[in-house]
């Protein structure tokens, strides 16, 4: 019995030893990710943004399965020193601190703005940024594994992988966002493609709105400031209507020359215009009688 169990505390000890090693690399790059986003953030506004990075579980990408190759050989590393001897922490610790740096420098992560898409792939590399006018589609693409071995679980009714999300621009390109693990990540995916399509239709509203007011302010402009042509028609037609509206009298009207007798209706003359003289026949000589 006492070696039994002599034997279970050495295997404890070593598992503890290697899941120890494993945290300490995890929590160091967390910590160094959160820090470095501090001093060098994706945006702007950091408040109103839609964050994920490539987990760790995110088994399809090869620089993870080789974070998990490093992790693998400090853990053992661990074990060992625990099981065999201490020195052999020194070569644990230096394999830590090499997956660590690995880790870092093929770091990927996304933030999504309310005006741009960034993201950054690796630790010394720039940042690349997308203003929301360029991007016309959104896409979500879910890749599964090739081949799942049937001992593998299939957690939440999903099939193991990666997913990522996909930019059509307006010019035709293509843009594909860093990917993640679809079991854990895949909620921060879909967070991200629906806080996109939220600000593209919230900018198709404005950009409408914006346009419906530059036209009624032309509109506007064209009403306070009409056409030369516009306002001579106008003078013609009001002058029209003046003239119109005046009324002349027979007696009134200029070149009128001749008076009429009291006993000749006016009724009886024949219509004239203005400006005419009268008929001859009007004329009478003096000392002959009308009739």
């Amino acid at each position: 019995m006492s070696a039994t169990a002599e034997i279970l505390r050495l295997i404890g000890t070593a598992l503890g030893a290697a899941a120890g090693a494993v945290l300490l690399e995890q929590l160091c790059a967390q910590a160094w990710r959160h820090w470095w986003l501090r001093v060098d953030p994706l945006v702007s506004q950091v408040d109103d943004t839609v964050f994920y990075q490539r987990s760790l579980w995110t088994l399809s990408a090869p620089e993870v399965r080789r974070t998990w190759a490093g992790l693998g050989l400090g853990a053992a590393l661990a074990a060992s020193a625990v099981l065999l001897h201490p020195l052999l922490l020194l070569p644990c610790a230096a394999v830590l601190l090499a997956t660590l740096v690995w880790e870092l420098r093929t770091w990927e992560c996304v933030a999504v703005s309310p005006w741009q898409v960034a993201w950054r792939r690796g630790w010394r590399r720039s940042i690349r940024r997308l203003p929301m006018l360029q991007i016309a589609r959104v896409h979500l693409v879910e890749r599964a594994l090739g081949a799942r071995p049937p001992w593998l679980p299939q957690p939440w009714g999903r099939p193991l992988g990666s997913c990522y999300l996909a930019l059509e621009l307006h010019n035709g390109r293509a843009v594909k966002l860093p990917r993640t693990n679809s079991a854990t990540g895949r909620r921060a995916v879909v967070l991200a493609a629906q806080f996109l399509r939220q600000r593209k239709r919230a900018g198709e509203r404005e950009r409408l709105a914006s346009l419906r007011e530059q036209a009624r302010i032309l509109r506007q402009a064209r009403r306070l400031m009409p056409d030369t042509r516009e306002l001579a028609l106008k003078r013609e037609l009001a002058q029209l209507r003046h003239s119109s509206r005046r009324v002349h009298r027979i007696d009134h009207w200029p070149g009128q020359a001749t008076q009429l007798l009291p006993d000749t209706a006016p009724d009886a003359l024949p219509p004239s215009a203005p400006g005419e003289l009268l008929d001859a026949s009007l004329y009478r000589p003096a000392g002959r009688s009308p009739l």
